[in-house]
Formats: C-alpha cells, structure tokens, sequence
C-alpha cells in the first residue's frame, strides 16, 4: 500500500461517513441539537465531519510504524492529534466542562513534550532584530500554553458554517508555504498529508457551509492540534535556516485573528463576571453574521486573515507594525459591528 491509495480511501471514507451521518451520529450520540439560545442552526446535525481524518491518521501511524516512510516524530504528531480527538468526541458526547479538556490536552502536549524534543519549543526567532529568543527552563510550559492558545482559539472560531474549516484550511496552506515550499527542504512525505487533508477539508467545508455536516469538538480539537504539534515540529527542523517568512511575527501574523478573538472574548467575560469557559454570542463572527449574510461575513473574517499574512511574506513592512495594524482594524471592526444593546 502507498500513500495514493490511503488518501483514496481516505476521500472514500469521507463519503461513506457522509452519506450515513445521520445514522453514524445517532449511534455514537453526537448530534449537535439547538437547543441553546446560542446556538444559530434551526435543526440536528450530526458532528460527523471529521471522522474520515482521524481514521487517516490513526492508519497512518500504523502504515509508518510498518514501514517507515517519513520521520517517526510525525507519528508522534498524528497520535497526539488522534488523543486530542478521544478528548473531544467524548466532549461531543457527554459535555465536558472547559477546565476538563484544558487539563486533558495539557496532559497529551506534556507526554508528547517528554517524548520527543522536536514537539518542544525552546527558542524561536525575532527577524525584526536578527535575534534568537531561548526559553530554557519554560519551554514546556510555553509550549503547553500555545497549543492550549491554538486549540481553544479555533474551538472558540466554530460558531457559524464554514469557518473553522476555512481557518484550518488557510492554517495548513500558509504552513505549507512557510516551512516547505519556501525552504526547499525535501518533505516530499509530507506533501501527502497536507494534499490529503486539505482535499478532506474542502469536501467537508462544502457539507458544512450547507449545514449538513459539523466538525463538533472533536474535530475542532483535533485539527487545530495537529496544526499546532505540526508547525512546531516544523519549526524545529527549520530553526537553523531563519528567514523573515519563517520568524516568530509571521508565525503569530498567521494565527493572530483568531487567537486575538480568544483574548478579548476571555477578558471580556471576567469584566462582566462571566465564567470564561462558558459559550456565547459575542464572537467577532457572530456579530459579522448578525449585520450580513454568510457568504460576506466568512469573506471579511478570511480576508482579514489573509491580508496581513501576504503583506508579511511578500513586502517588507516592518512585521510589528503589520501587527499592530491588524490589531487596530480587528478592533475597529468589532466596533462597528458590535450589535447595539437594544437589538441584543
């Protein structure tokens, strides 16, 4: 067996799953019911989506065990991912409260940590000052903390159709460009994954801006801690050719929407007195959808992902004040879009 024919049947699978959701999500339980005020679709759907990935990865971690065809840290990778994924289908399932899957996926990234130093950060570079940043003693808990940063900020993104998905989606593209095209390090293995994942994500991208189909928990989780353990893996093996394309502020340029949306969301509900693992309608797509339709509101968020991130790879802007640009207009826009009192 090659990996063609594994991501043959992976595309297969995706299609079998899809076509008997509704069965499959009822069996295991995970139909994600509106029965919350928060919740935006009228009827069940079942939390399906990303089912024919998992079964990718958990054979692929079999089929390299057995023949060894790309770096056994990526096996390490693909089980962490596979654990985050039991992490949150259980979720899916019986309704974890938020400080039960933080304590979890900490525990995954620390075994992995303690398990292979490529899954650690231990320093990483500044290009604005041609300067490597150590973290010595607090690698570890670093990195706990950015997969924690990752994951929650994509759990926290999948509130309308479309969007998680298109995160991940942009996520894989951009890291492909970053640590592989551009480098021009033989990763040929890893060409695979990142077609194969990305051909499972647009078919699942498709279902779910319909509203047929959902990633749920599990696949929120899983996705956004496969790209997490991925690009840290990557970045270790790139950490000794430091260009701008491949520094920290690019890095942080690519995920900075998101995870700024976490930030304010946090900060946001203690103000109020809220308890912050509890969900709302007060994200940034949230409000996006309130004041337009889908189709607009996805475009605005992606363009506003993707716009800082090209002016940083292709312009020589200095990168802190693409940040802090970014920054400035996401505050703006929340502004602006921000549903007045009276129509709350």
């Amino acid at each position: 067996m090659n990996f063609t024919y594994l991501a043959l049947i992976s595309i297969f699978v995706y299609f079998i799953i899809y076509i008997f959701r509704i069965e499959i999500g009822k069996k295991l339980n995970v139909i994600d019911i509106p029965n919350e005020k928060r919740k935006i679709h009228k009827s069940p759907i079942p939390k399906t989506g990303s089912y024919s990935i998992a079964i990718l990865f958990f054979f692929l971690v079999i089929f390299n065990l057995i023949y060894k065809k790309f770096d056994q840290s990526i096996n390490i990778v693909l089980t962490g991912s596979l654990l985050i994924f039991i992490v949150g289908f259980i979720d899916d399932k019986y309704k974890l409260n938020a400080l039960t899957k933080i304590i979890s996926i900490s525990l995954i990234t620390f075994l992995l940590c303690i398990y292979s130093d490529d899954l650690i950060v231990d320093k990483f570079y500044i290009y604005s000052y041609d300067f490597f940043f150590k973290l010595e003693f607090f690698s570890i808990l670093f990195t706990i903390l950015c997969i924690l940063c990752l994951v929650n900020a994509v759990n926290l993104a999948d509130g309308i159709n479309g969007l998680a998905t298109g995160i991940i989606v942009i996520w894989l593209l951009y890291t492909y460009k970053v640590y592989i095209y551009e480098t021009k390090i033989d990763h040929s293995d890893l060409n695979f994954l990142f077609y194969t994942i990305i051909i499972n994500l647009v078919l699942i991208f498709v279902h779910n801006y319909n509203g047929k189909h959902f990633l749920g928990d599990s696949g929120s989780l899983m996705l956004s801690g496969f790209i997490a353990f991925l690009v840290i893996y990557l970045h270790n093996k790139n950490i000794d050719i430091p260009k701008h394309y491949n520094s920290s502020e690019t890095l942080f340029i690519i995920f900075i929407i998101p995870i700024l949306d976490m930030i304010r969301l946090f900060f946001s509900r203690l103000v109020n007195k809220k308890n912050p693992g509890i969900g709302d309608n007060n994200h940034f797509h949230h409000y996006l959808i309130k004041r337009m339709p889908i189709f607009y509101a996805l475009s605005l968020y992606f363009s506003l992902i993707n716009i800082p991130i090209l002016i940083s790879l292709y312009s020589s802007i200095n990168k802190f004040f693409i940040i802090a640009l970014t920054i400035l207009i996401y505050f703006v826009l929340i502004i602006l879009y921000k549903p007045s009192l009276k129509s709350d």
